[in-house]
């Protein structure tokens, strides 16, 4: 670091090696990892019992729930590329047929 650098600048620097570099070596460790692994599966846990008690109020209302819309969605999407598909193969027989003629 050049001695001509601001004042602010070399502490600001300065500040970072002494917390960096610690934190940089903790994130690389194995316990990080461990720590990070455990905290994504107690957190898929815990949404996934929040989800059951909120689906099980929503139908108790008689509504539906998150998890039922989102299977409507993802069954209206394999419905709409069925029914592309089956454009194109129609558009494809007409074109055929109308050759034939």
């Amino acid at each position: 670091m050049a001695a001509s650098a601001p004042l602010w600048l070399r502490l600001v620097l300065r500040a970072e090696r002494a917390i960096g570099v610690p934190v940089e070596a903790a994130v690389r460790s194995d316990t990080y990892f461990d720590a990070v692994a455990h905290l994504n599966k107690t957190t898929g846990r815990l949404s996934g019992a929040i989800e059951g008690v909120s689906k099980r109020g929503w139908h108790a209302l008689n509504l539906p729930a998150g998890t039922d819309v989102r299977q409507l969605r993802e069954h209206v999407a394999r419905m709409d590329r069925r029914m592309a598909d089956m454009t194109k193969q129609l558009e494809a027989f007409e074109q055929r047929r109308g050759h034939m003629d």
